[in-house]
């Protein structure tokens, strides 16, 4: 499942067409998409920590919006092999 949900987040971020996510929205939605799954908030967040690591997203923070997601060439690569 965690790889679905990777995936499926790496999406959301595709889908949001280079502009930047916030984290709650990215959370919310990944919740959203897998409502039969008991989603923590540390899985999310170990799993957001795994997709930056690798460089697939790059992490910003704003002083309004607080943190924020985008994908890194890299990820819009691979979210787009993911269609």
């Amino acid at each position: 499942m965690e790889r679905e949900i990777k995936k499926f987040m790496l999406q959301i971020l595709l889908h949001a067409d280079g502009l930047p996510v916030t984290d709650d929205s990215l959370r919310r939605l990944a919740r959203n998409g897998f409502e039969h799954v008991a989603l923590t908030a540390g899985d999310l967040g170990q799993w957001i920590d795994d997709l930056e690591a690798v460089g697939l997203i790059a992490g910003t923070v704003d002083e309004v919006f607080g943190r924020m997601w985008a994908l890194t060439p890299k990820g819009r690569i691979k979210a787009q092999q993911l269609k």
